[in-house]
């Protein structure tokens, strides 16, 4: 059941669908914000905040070309914005890609999301998401290629790159 929220002035004759479009994605939204947060708390109070505004604006949402890409890039505002301080491997990936590649990743990969639904809660068509995905598995792969490249040419000359060498010749 739709949690409702007090503060959310949604026009009578629009609550039907606003209650559907909550219950379609809410749960989804909690497991992005809650993989991107790492508290259930903070993740829930997040997607409150995204649907209530949200449901403050209805009308407004429902005239734009596409309400589940605008929905998407407000959860992804207020979770970018309540997670700046958070340090974790999921920020990690949010600082190599892209916030849609990074995103996309998350869904189809570490939430286990179908790409379909994935695409749905991005308000991207599958095509685009697929494209979206390969892009960003590819420039994971080079940044992450790359990196271990770096470290294979470093110069032994640095003092950290010796100290390790030296240590693995006792």
């Amino acid at each position: 059941m739709t949690r409702q929220h007090p503060h959310v002035t949604c026009p009578p004759l629009f609550r039907l669908e606003y209650a559907a479009f909550c219950e379609t994605n809410r749960d989804a939204y909690l497991r992005y914000a809650q993989t991107r947060l790492m508290d259930q708390a903070e993740a829930r109070r997040c997607v409150d905040t995204v649907l209530a505004t949200l449901g403050a604006h209805w009308i407004a949402a429902l005239g734009c070309a596409n309400l589940a890409a605008q929905a998407w890039g407000n959860l992804r505002t207020e979770t970018h914005h309540r997670a700046l301080n958070a340090e974790h491997q999921v920020g990690n990936l949010y600082a190599l890609l892209r916030d849609d590649q990074a995103d996309i990743m998350l869904l189809r990969h570490h939430l286990g999301l179908p790409l379909d639904d994935a695409a749905r809660l991005m308000g991207l068509a599958n095509h685009d998401a697929q494209a979206l995905l390969r892009g960003a598995e590819r420039d994971l792969g080079n940044l992450l290629s790359h990196g271990e490249q770096r470290a294979r040419c470093a110069p032994v000359g640095r003092p950290g790159v010796r100290r390790r060498i030296d240590r693995h010749k006792r």
